[in-house]
């Protein structure tokens, strides 16, 4: 079986095999673009930007029985189920998705804190002090900002293969319990290049898709009496269209991750 059809093509049969299921996942989503943008257009006129506060609550009220369901698919994968799980067990849902969220929120609270914080720290510093040399030595300033772009680099680094070891992660969780999701070790040795493809097909090539669409938009919403029709397409594609293609892609994406993860088991 190629790439496509052991990663894409099975998983997009299996993420819309049963459309009763499907619609309750998009419904969650279409719920929260939907309240979220009623909420912010009122809230906007009151708080200004405290009104993300509330986004922010709404989004994690919504996504932790998302959360809980794409474990769901996960471990249905691990097991060799090619059905979709069942919403009835919605009690375990929430539980595995109220705590997948603390996982990671955790998990980014340590990586934070090992590996960026004392980069800023050391970054804070240095300017401090070339700073106050750069008015007796000149090209201090140029060393000085040479040593701030590559610890910038660095976080940057940093922050992109913890995104990308998440969904690694994220198995470990729904195979192992809490605690999974710290298995670094674990993690790392079903890293390859073949699960940085399906990384990337998922998560990069829609961002490269979408991105000409929203210029596009951009440069329509100037055109006087258009804009107000490409303003309706907006909220159609972003409350409509986009929770369908969200929720699909995610679990086409999780499926696609426990697959990789069970093959090299």
């Amino acid at each position: 079986m190629s790439f496509i059809e052991e990663y894409v093509v099975e998983p997009f049969k299996y993420a819309t095999s049963d459309w009763l299921k499907i619609l309750i996942g998009v419904s969650l989503l279409f719920l929260y673009y939907a309240i979220s943008l009623i909420v912010y257009g009122i809230l906007s006129l009151f708080f200004g930007p405290f009104s993300l506060v509330f986004i922010l609550l709404l989004k994690i009220i919504f996504t932790i029985p998302l959360a809980g369901y794409y474990i769901e698919v996960i471990r249905n994968t691990l097991k060799g189920l090619d059905t979709l799980p069942s919403w009835f067990n919605i009690v375990r849902i929430l539980i595995d998705g109220l705590l997948y969220k603390i996982a990671y929120s955790i998990a980014l609270f340590l990586y934070t804190l090992i590996f960026v914080l004392p980069v800023i720290l050391i970054g804070f510093i240095l300017l401090t002090i070339f700073r106050d040399l750069s008015s007796y030595i000149p090209w201090i300033v140029l060393l000085s900002l040479f040593i701030l772009g590559g610890l910038v680099i660095y976080m940057v680094v940093i922050l992109i293969v913890f995104w990308i070891c998440v969904p690694l992660a994220t198995v470990n969780f729904a195979k192992k319990g809490f605690f999974g999701f710290f298995n670094i070790w674990g993690i790392l040795k079903k890293f390859s290049f073949e699960y940085l493809a399906i990384w990337v097909l998922y998560k990069i090539v829609p961002v490269i898709i979408l991105l000409p669409i929203g210029i596009c938009l951009d440069i329509f919403m100037l055109i006087p009496f258009v804009n107000i029709l490409v303003l309706l397409l907006v909220i159609l594609l972003v409350v409509i269209i986009g929770p369908v293609l969200g929720f699909i892609l995610e679990v086409m994406f999780h499926r696609a991750v426990a697959k990789y993860y069970r093959e090299r088991e």
